[in-house]
């Protein structure tokens, strides 16, 4: 039977743990300069977003441990057309204070468009040290005069996050090794992953596992994606 293209499951639990290099967990954070405490476009506010039309709220969707963190916001955030890319980011980078975001025209690339009925949506993802971490989403309706009217993020706060790892690719590969097996000559790629974590990502060659990351600060397992059938 074919294996389907890994379908992942991500094992995140301590019981998925295990530590190979022996190496206590320390921050991975170095914050030795100040957080940006302006941004070069006017800042908008919750205050300034209205409902959409047909609608009679906006709506804001926050993390569930933190209200302020913000993932979604729904309605309409600028009186102002979006008609391309760059104006998309205009507005993805007024809305820094309000989502958390540092410094969007430095983190933020621009990845595609996706259209569909009368919406586009601008999807850009974040970069730390040239290693993708999270992503902004902006949809863009056609029916309103191309007005902005969702800003999703799972933006991650990288701000003196230290992308230099502790742990070796060789060692990396060792940890996976310990409980996966692993083909000959298999490189290792660090990755950003939620969190965030620095972390190796390991192929590996289990029947029922395609992949592990090994947190670059401490030699952990972190999560184990496996493939279905």
């Amino acid at each position: 039977m074919k294996k389907a293209a890994a379908a992942v499951i991500s094992v995140l639990t301590a019981a998925a743990m295990c530590s190979c290099s022996g190496k206590g967990s320390k921050s991975n954070r170095a914050d030795e300069k100040e957080r940006p405490a302006s941004w070069s476009v006017e800042q908008r506010t919750l205050d300034d977003v209205t409902p959409r039309s047909g609608e009679t709220q906006v709506f804001v969707k926050r993390d569930e441990e933190g209200d302020d963190i913000i993932y979604i916001i729904q309605g309409i955030l600028s009186p102002d057309p979006v008609n391309d890319k760059d104006d998309a980011l205009d507005v993805i980078a007024s809305y820094s204070e309000v989502m958390g975001f540092n410094d969007v025209y430095s983190e933020l690339q621009f990845h595609s468009t996706i259209e569909y009925g009368s919406n586009v949506d601008y999807i850009f993802d974040q970069y730390c040290d040239n290693m993708k971490a999270g992503s902004v989403e902006l949809t863009v309706s056609r029916m309103d005069g191309n007005k902005a009217e969702v800003l999703s993020s799972d933006y991650m706060d990288l701000w003196g996050f230290n992308t230099k790892p502790k742990v070796s690719e060789a060692e990396a590969i060792k940890c996976a090794e310990s409980k996966y097996k692993v083909k000959k000559g298999t490189k290792a790629e660090l990755q950003i992953l939620s969190g965030p974590v620095l972390a190796w990502f390991v192929p590996v060659s289990d029947d029922n596992v395609s992949e592990v990351y090994i947190d670059a600060n401490n030699g952990d397992i972190v999560q184990v994606n496996r493939s279905v059938s």
